[in-house]
């Protein structure tokens, strides 16, 4: 095999080895990492369940600064933006989230609190502790919208007694400017403060400057805490992502292939594709934008009763966006404005043979959004009041039955109500005053609706594992599990919602420790029953009635459009033959097919749509004539972001130099087989097999105040395509999002 495939840096195998304290290179052994991702504090190796974590320094050698970035890090991992919008799939199970009423499929929280907005997960990567990733369904003690996993950001705490701190700043091409620094203050013996920021610009990777970042984030937090059994933490942050936002480019690639949307080439090339002018046409320009702003509100407060221990956490958080885009070939202005408070309460015990939790969630959220979308020939107008109220009630228990041998069981029910009072207009392109006499003004017809909903969504969910320690490094587990996806509502004058998305999760693992604490080998394979799927595109929805029956015109809506069967294999591998080496791997192969997997699509021009699946027409009544509207049926198609193999590799070397000083090389690629990266499962919604790799120089003196660091990322240049949009106008016409390109830098840490 090629010396690259000898190389990675895989955070879901590199980062327990990265989140070693900063002696770990002069131990011989790899080092314990604790997690709560089971909401108590617990050793890594011996959570029985398929969780993995990035560390804080990870993320910071890596240039981690967005959560699009996450996806080089973690294998079971897609991150990609939409707009002003995140999309996380794990596994292949998410959701393809691009207006207001969309949610996540796979939970997003900070510090405990579920953030359910899309746009949520930004500003809010750095001065952290360590990253989570569970894989697969966390009904029990996560809820609502974990039917594919939950991502869990967790930030670095106040120390008490202590004062120190940390500058980080990074220099790179694309005149690229990342910097982050944090203090923490001892303020007497029960009092501690800690103050953090971000800030990370770069110019845009595509030629008309979209793709660009520019970011600034401050955090303070209060702990407070008083050696008796009771502590608690309070945290303000802020955050604002501004610049011109994420571009995309016409499919096949022109150029170079970083050539944005509001680039001249591309321009053509689009308005070049039928239907041409006179038909109205969009053309994108450079005025793209986004000003969003986040807020945030928590108490952490937790107090030993005796017998257990109480966790309150109540939250706050406020979204506001701002911004316009061309990146899926046509505008989309959104000004979006939600409000979500929480209150999470806990009772924990940490000893005896049974390991318990029970608790309550209250969950509110309120979002007024103004949604405008302008495709030439088609347009659409949301205005939007939507709430969301969310109550649930949990618990789980570990009982040992033996020194060596535990059952795991666990409940949780959910009632969601949401609601919505919508008002929106399509208006598509109906003809020209007068083209005979050569008056080719274009009419469009105006048909606004109003949608109402007010429904609740109710699941119990639940888990059931064993583990048996086969060895004191050697943790054998099974266990199913199941988790749900609340409904989503979107805009019609008829059904407006979707039913929830459900999975089942079978699980069995392994992990270990051989060698004297030298080699870590974690092996989990899993089968998933994923029914009921939430699907998100165009497609029509109800607008009017005539006698004749209902009429439909096009609306980004969310259904049900199916079940698949996912199963596979990761195994990870963390070797450290000397105290300076060491060498990780990540391998994982899936295998996730749609069982069945049907939807409508709306065509304006009355064109068979282009689909890699079977398409056929329907007698639905179209909104304007020469419309039409097709079924597509995709049974049998791989799900999107899930490629079958992904495997991430890395090798890091401390060399000791004289004096105490020391020098770092690190490598690290990841290799990853095709995948499709769109619902239509065209060929140029397809990624192809790909490498990306990465390597870092650093230097540390004596001491270890500092350090200076030399990097490059993505050293191939590989184009890799993040998300793929279907013109709704131009029949066949792709837009696709890129990856990073290649980056290069020099980085420096200064530790007090």
């Amino acid at each position: 095999m090629h010396l690259k495939y000898m190389l990675m840096a895989s955070a879901l195998i590199a980062a327990p080895a990265m989140a070693q304290d900063r002696n770990a290179g002069q131990n011989a052994g790899l080092q314990d990492i604790v997690v709560t991702a089971q909401r108590r504090e617990e050793n890594l190796q011996k959570a029985a369940l398929a969780v993995s974590a990035v560390a804080g320094d990870t993320l910071v050698k890596q240039s981690v600064t967005q959560a699009t970035d996450l996806s080089r890090l973690v294998p079971a991992l897609q991150v990609a933006p939409a707009a002003s919008f995140t999309q996380i799939y794990m596994r292949g199970i998410g959701s393809f989230g691009a207006n207001a009423f969309a949610e996540q499929g796979v939970a997003f929280n900070l510090d405990g609190i579920y953030l359910s907005r899309p746009a949520a997960p930004a500003a809010l990567f750095y001065d952290l502790e360590r990253i989570e990733a569970l894989k697969g369904p966390q009904g029990t003690l996560y809820g609502r919208n974990a039917s594919g996993g939950a991502l869990n950001v967790i930030t670095a705490k106040p120390k008490l007694g202590e004062t120190s701190g940390f500058v980080n700043a990074e220099y790179g091409n694309y005149n690229a400017f990342k910097s982050s620094a944090a203090v923490n203050l001892a303020l007497g013996e029960q009092w501690a403060a800690r103050l953090s920021g971000q800030y990370a610009r770069h110019d845009g990777y595509m030629s008309d400057g979209y793709d660009d970042e520019n970011t600034g984030a401050l955090r303070g937090q209060v702990k407070f805490d008083n050696r008796a059994g009771i502590n608690a933490t309070l945290m303000l942050d802020y955050g604002h992502v501004g610049g011109k936002g994420s571009g995309g480019t016409i499919m096949p690639l022109i150029g170079n292939g970083r050539l944005g949307p509001s680039d001249p080439a591309v321009v053509a090339a689009y308005l070049g594709k039928s239907p041409t002018a006179p038909v109205p046409q969009i053309t994108a320009k450079g005025d793209g934008f986004q000003d969003n702003s986040y807020y945030g509100a928590a108490l952490t407060a937790n107090a030993d009763l005796g017998f257990a221990t109480l966790t309150v956490i109540p939250a706050w958080r406020k979204t506001d966006l701002n911004f316009l885009s061309y990146a899926s070939s046509f505008l989309i202005r959104d000004i979006e404005k939600s409000r979500q408070g929480s209150v999470e309460a806990r009772l924990a015990n940490r000893s005896g043979a049974v390991n318990w939790v029970a608790g309550a969630y209250w969950f509110n959220e309120h979002v007024d959004a103004n949604q405008r979308y302008d495709q030439g020939s088609n347009g659409l107008q949301v205005n939007s009041l939507l709430d969301t109220q969310s109550l649930a009630a949990f618990g789980q228990a570990t009982v040992t039955l033996a020194p060596t041998f535990r059952v795991t069981g666990g409940l949780r029910y959910t009632d969601d109500r949401k609601q919505q009072a919508t008002n929106f207009t399509t208006m598509p392109f109906v003809g020209f005053v007068s083209p005979g006499t050569g008056n080719f003004t274009p009419i469009f017809a105006t048909i606004p609706a109003v949608a109402t909903t007010d429904i609740h969504f109710r699941k119990a969910t639940w888990k059931a594992g064993v583990e048996y320690d086969v060895a004191p490094r050697s943790l054998l587990y099974a266990s199913v599990a199941t988790g749900f996806k609340s409904g989503a509502l979107y805009a019609a004058s008829g059904q407006n919602y979707s039913a929830p998305e459900n999975l089942t999760a079978y699980t069995i693992g392994s992990k270990n420790r051989f060698l004297d604490n030298r080699l870590q080998l974690n092996v989990e394979a899993f089968w998933w029953d994923y029914r009921n799927q939430q699907i998100s595109h165009l497609g029509p929805v109800q607008v009017a009635t005539t006698p004749g029956g209902a009429v439909y015109a096009p609306v980004f809506l969310t259904e049900n459009a199916g079940g698949a069967k996912l199963y596979g294999i990761e195994a990870e591998v963390l070797f450290k033959p000397t105290p300076n080496d060491l060498l990780t791997a990540d391998i994982q192969w899936l295998h996730a097919r749609y069982k069945t997997f049907g939807y409508y699509a709306y065509s304006s021009s009355g064109a068979t749509p282009a689909a890699g699946c079977a398409v056929s027409p329907t007698s639905r009544i179209a909104a304007t004539a020469g419309a039409a509207i097709f079924s597509v049926d995709c049974s049998g198609r791989p799900l999107v972001n899930a490629p079958d193999w992904t495997i991430n590799l890395a090798y890091e070397h401390k060399f000791d130099l004289a004096g105490g000083a020391n020098l770092t090389f690190g490598a690290d690629t990841r290799i990853q087989s095709a995948s499709y990266v769109s619902i239509d499962y065209l060929p140029d919604g397809r990624q192809g097999a790909y490498t990306t790799s990465n390597a870092r120089l650093a230097y540390e003196p004596a001491g270890g105040r500092y350090t200076l660091t030399a990097f490059v990322n993505n050293i191939e240049d590989t184009k890799v395509f993040s998300a793929s949009f279907q013109s709704p106008v131009k029949n066949g016409v792709l837009y696709n999002q890129l990856r990073a390109p290649r980056t290069f830098g020099i980085r420096g840490s200064l530790r007090f």
